[in-house]
């Protein structure tokens, strides 16, 4: 007989049975239910091949594969024990989806509460039939979905055990929760054994959170910090890094600190940024920054600065400090101002204009210098155009600027240019091959620019030679395309720019610059410029660049050699199987030969996880890293490196 629906009424609320054959035993009070059964109470389901409920208990008995579902999360497994009433019960050999992975039991227990504890776990992202990896824990706790603790855990690849820890504790909850972090625990020759990341996580509100952090290290000390993030919308963000240490790895003990912070604020309609970045001493980031590219980091920056526009203009305002950690010189502008003001259009002419002030410190642990200066300047522009044929373009600038400490010397100075050009369209009467035209396009340009000083502020202005300066300018740009089965392509550019000073009787004409650029053509582009000198000759030193972009088999390549500097720059990346990736990078002056910078990156890919093993070397420095992670939980990583080595690590 098939039974669809039973309701049974309890004083604890309704419990639905379901299955294709039941018997019922009242004076034992159990309902017994065959083939494909079903419980259900609540928020609670269970389903399994034989089920066997006790009214009275309200106990429920599985056997066979079941699964039970307690609002959204689901759990199968052998056989079940669970009193509906009390929340309790234990199964055997389960299986359940938690966070990113996949959460197995030998025996489950669910206490009171959101209490669970596990006997024989094992937690892995891969969801093979056969796993190829998994975390394996003796004994688990996991309390009101936030925390879960693990005694003697032990990382198996195919089985094999490959890294062990005595305990361990991971968060459970997916949304941002206080709790303690998850330590790292390690050994380096230069540290001795360590413990980091030793801290609590304390959310302060939806806007804020604090992280309290501790490292213990064997051969330097006690390293402590705070960590404090904020971010409210459309209003202001930021965090402040703060961390202190004893340091004893030399023979007496040094204080040591580092302070990091930043913030963004939006006050009134003004924009507010800053930034602190201080160190105690000069090796701070040799020995503690974990990113190689802070090892050849020798300054520090720190600003705050705000701005604001109008409807007339724009105010900003900044205050900086630059130090050189290794000769201890430093530069500071304590305030520096700028305003600029909106663009006037009258009749045609355009009229921009801006001021700014400066307040200069600069020093070492010597000597130290001041200095203040103003600027203002005014620029009137407007163009002329004869039709598409002629284009004048005038510029008339006047500029001061004061300066000094305490006594200021200034100048006023006018300045004036104004050119003619045009463009003249060339085109063949020929064809060549493939090619059905050949195109020149000629802009010549002529004109002057004239300047000189008119007024002098704190200077003697009767033995003040004022000397104006004039000098006439010309130019030549070259551009050649041609037509390839009517597609325009470019040929590349050659533009001549130089000026004749009337006023120097032994060298009027200023050296001719030359620039030459060239379009890609197999993947290969270059650019070159020089300077003529009419009087001697001579061409001037070559400066340019020639790079590559090529794909051959599959792999990336691209590079180029930037002289008279001539260096080298070589990358490649690609797949060099369908698992192996690498990438490759090289930097060297060709003419010493001396490599300056190289980068080399294999990744492996292992299903749910990512090898990575990275080689670098900076300078004077160089380094390895082997990184193996999870793809899913890429915080969860093993890795060793020159200076590191670390167990499992959740970041914070």
């Amino acid at each position: 007989m098939l039974l669809s629906a039973i309701l049974l009424q309890s004083d604890t609320g309704t419990v639905h049975f379901k299955s294709v054959y039941l018997e019922y035993f009242a004076d034992s009070n159990r309902v017994i239910l065959l083939d494909s059964a079903h419980v259900k109470r609540g928020n609670v389901q269970l389903f399994a091949d034989t089920i066997i409920y006790n009214t009275q208990t309200k106990e429920v008995v599985a056997r066979g594969r079941f699964k039970l579902m307690i609002d959204t999360n689901t759990i199968t497994g052998d056989s079940l024990r669970y009193m509906l009433g009390e929340g309790r019960g234990i199964a055997y050999h389960t299986r359940n989806y938690i966070q990113k992975g996949w959460l197995y039991s030998g025996e489950l227990y669910k206490m009171g509460g959101d209490t669970l504890a596990i006997k024989g776990g094992r937690f892995t992202t891969c969801d093979l039939p056969r796993p190829h990896y998994a975390f394996h824990g003796r004994d688990m706790l996991a309390i009101n979905d936030e925390m879960a603790f693990v005694r003697h855990v032990v990382l198996r690849i195919m089985g094999i055990p490959i890294l062990y820890a005595p305990f361990w504790m991971f968060p459970l909850k997916k949304e941002r929760s206080s709790g303690f972090l998850t330590p790292g625990f390690g050994f380096t020759t230069l540290d001795g054994k360590y413990i980091r990341n030793l801290g609590y996580y304390w959310v302060l509100n939806n806007y804020a959170d604090i992280t309290l952090y501790m490292d213990i290290v064997e051969k330097r000390g006690l390293r402590m910090g705070i960590r404090f993030v904020y971010n409210i919308y459309r209003a202001m963000s930021g965090n402040i890094n703060f961390n202190f240490s004893n340091d004893f790895l030399i023979k007496q003990v040094r204080r040591r600190y580092a302070l990091d912070a930043t913030h963004q604020q939006n006050l009134a309609g003004w924009k507010v940024s800053s930034k602190a970045n201080i160190v105690s001493d000069r090796t701070y980031f040799q020995d503690y920054a974990e990113n190689k590219d802070q090892w050849l980091k020798t300054q520090t920056y720190s600003y705050i600065q705000t701005g604001k526009t109008f409807t007339w203009g724009s105010i900003s305002m900044n205050a900086d400090y630059n130090k050189n950690l290794v000769t201890g010189e430093y530069r500071s502008n304590m305030p520096s101002i700028s305003i600029s003001f909106k663009t006037l259009n009258i009749r045609g002419v355009s009229i921009s204009q801006s001021i700014s002030f400066l307040n200069t410190y600069r020093g070492d642990t010597l000597n130290s210098y001041r200095n203040k200066s103003f600027s203002h300047r005014i620029n009137l522009n407007r163009t002329f155009s004869l039709g598409s044929l002629l284009t004048i373009p005038h510029n008339l600038s006047f500029s001061t600027s004061i300066s000094g400490d305490s006594l200021f010397r200034g100048r006023t100075d006018m300045a004036y240019s104004t050119s003619l050009s045009t463009t003249v369209y060339g085109r063949s009467i020929f064809s060549f091959w493939r090619i059905s035209r050949f195109y020149h396009d000629l802009t010549p340009s002529v004109g002057i620019r004239y300047s000189r000083p008119i007024l002098f502020i704190n200077n003697d202005s009767l033995r003040q030679v004022i000397t104006p300066s004039f000098s006439y300018t010309y130019g030549l740009k070259n551009q050649f395309s041609a037509k390839i089965n009517s597609k325009k392509i470019s040929l590349g550019s050659l533009n001549l720019s130089g000026s004749y000073n009337p006023s120097d009787t032994a060298r009027p004409f200023s050296p001719l610059t030359i620039r030459l650029s060239l379009p890609s053509v197999a993947g290969i582009s270059a650019g070159a410029g020089t300077t003529y000198d009419y009087y001697t000759g001579k061409l001037g030193d070559i400066s340019g660049n020639i790079s590559f972009r090529w794909k051959v088999m599959g792999i990336n390549l691209s590079g180029g050699v930037v002289f008279p500097q001539k260096t080298l720059s070589i990358r490649a990346s690609g797949q060099l199987t369908r698992n192996w990736a690498f990438s490759y990078s090289l930097n060297r002056n060709l003419e010493t030969g001396e490599i300056f910078g190289q980068n080399l990156s294999l990744t492996r890919q292992l299903h749910r996880w990512e090898a990575v093993f990275k080689w670098s070397e900076v300078g004077p420095f160089a380094s390895y890293d082997i990184r193996i992670y999870l793809k899913d939980i890429p915080e969860l990583k093993v890795t060793r490196g020159m200076l590191n080595l670390f167990l499992p690590d959740v970041a914070p």
